[in-house]
């Protein structure tokens, strides 16, 4: 597995290096069909969003885009401005309005409506003006964004992260991997808008030098058909990588990354039927950045510790992390049980810890009432998340019916055939813990990342 181990020193330019003058004008950026987007392109529109944001006295802005390049320029353009990037996490515009408290102002590329100070990014190419090239303003120290988890109560919640840490992270997949993405093209099949897309879709491979396919891939026909130009490192995802077609044509990345949950061995020997090479898969948490990775070509691999990281057991069943990507200088404990292997720089990751909120002054587990949930016959599937009505939490859940379970419904009605299911939840929770809100799907929203997409499932309850 050679490309586990470091290559030769790669050079992984900060964020504030991206638009230096001695960089050629020429430079590729981004690409997408007919379309191309130059380092003049951007400097260009990165110092026109600087003139509209330093005209405003908003200082939060939230960054809610489609296309990665508007994307890139506008988050340029806020660090420039010495104002906080917000990425909510998501696009949604009822979600946005309950957020709105997290942000002032809003720069998209969407039809978004929403009662702020808003500027919509021009993604069609402007030729530059024939007046004197604008003049970027100083880059400041300690820049930071804020992040949302996706929640695993279904809360959003908010971290600050500073940009340092990401230059930081982006200088550690360098040093690793720099050699076998080098002069190639990047393409992702994962939002920008959560850590893992930000940091290997785009500060990666702006950091590297790599254009980046303005574009996110849904379809393993637009992969293939890519491929057929360019060299490409591929930035995947659990959800895409199991769905490869192992009757298309193969092709040969580089490099394919994944993240945001283990891949099955099967999955990732499919991807190397299908992509020419097994793919890193990477482990870490928004508020953690990176903690380790593997190549998988047989069951249980364990995964590798980043050389940079460092465990620390405390008891029987907590593992705090440290690293430079940390700001807490104490670390953070880690909510998935990891059990770590003889000099602990490998590990095997196992399932996270059970999701326990307080409601009532009742300590309730969300993993028990799924696991409850799911032992009822008339339930395929189940989510379960808090949302807060009035000032007061309540236990909500999303439900994908079985076939008897719809038999049920059609017979009963929903009204008698929820109170028939709450009934059977109380020889097992606390009155506090059945859910007070039911909502009833054919499917559990899932994300990009294979995760279960909990912005869209609160958007049920709206």
């Amino acid at each position: 597995m050679d490309s586990q181990k470091k290559g030769s020193p790669q050079l992984s330019l900060p964020l504030s290096q991206w638009l230096r003058p001695e960089r050629p004008d020429d430079t590729l950026i981004a690409w997408r069909k007919d379309q191309q987007w130059l380092l003049k392109d951007l400097r260009h529109d990165v110092t026109a969003l600087i003139e509209k944001i330093n005209a405003t006295i908003q200082t939060r802005w939230a960054l809610c885009f489609e296309d990665p390049y508007a994307f890139i320029a506008a988050l340029l353009a806020v660090l420039y401005c010495g104002r906080t990037p917000v990425l909510p996490g998501h696009c949604r515009q009822a979600l946005l309005l309950e957020q709105q408290t997290e942000f002032d102002a809003l720069l998209t590329d969407l039809p978004l409506e929403i009662s702020c100070p808003v500027i919509r990014f021009p993604f069609a190419f402007q030729p530059e003006q024939t007046n004197a090239k604008r003049q970027l303003p100083e880059w400041q120290s300690g820049l930071s964004l804020v992040m949302f988890t996706s929640g695993s109560t279904g809360t959003p919640q908010k971290v600050i992260k500073p940009v340092a840490c990401l230059e930081q992270e982006s200088r550690w997949l360098a040093q690793h991997w720099g050699d076998h993405s080098s002069r190639t093209r990047l393409v992702s099949t994962v939002a920008h808008h959560h850590l893992y897309g930000l940091t290997f879709s785009i500060v990666m491979p702006l950091s590297l030098g790599l254009p980046i396919y303005s574009s996110r891939l849904e379809y393993h026909e637009q992969l293939v058909a890519l491929a057929q130009e360019y060299d490409l490192t591929l930035i995947g995802s659990p959800a895409f990588l199991q769905r490869l077609d192992t009757r298309l044509p193969a092709v040969g990345c580089r490099q394919v990354f994944s993240a945001g949950g283990p891949l099955h061995v099967e999955a990732a020997l499919r991807a190397q039927r299908c992509c020419g090479v097994l793919p890193m898969e990477i482990y870490g948490t928004t508020e953690t950045g990176v903690i380790g990775y593997r190549q998988q070509s047989q069951r249980d691999t364990p995964w590798e510790r980043f050389a940079e990281v460092t465990f620390i057991t405390e008891g029987a069943d907590t593992v705090i992390v440290k690293s430079a990507l940390i700001p807490e200088p104490q670390g953070i404990e880690l909510n998935d049980h990891i059990t770590l292997l003889a000099g602990q720089s490998s590990f095997h990751l196992g399932s996270r810890k059970d999701r326990v909120v307080n409601i009532a002054e009742q300590r309730i587990s969300l993993s028990d009432i799924e696991l409850r949930l799911s032992t009822l016959s008339a339930l395929r599937e189940a989510s379960v998340l808090i949302l807060n009505k009035r000032g007061r939490d309540y236990v909500a859940t999303l439900i994908v019916l079985s076939e008897t379970g719809y038999q049920q419904y059609q017979t009963l009605g929903q009204a008698a055939f929820l109170a028939a299911l709450r009934q059977q939840l109380r020889q097992w929770l606390t009155p506090v813990a059945i859910p007070r809100f039911w909502r009833i799907a054919t499917d559990i929203p899932v994300n990009a990342q294979g995760k279960r997409a909990y912005a869209e499932i609160r958007e049920l309850f709206l």
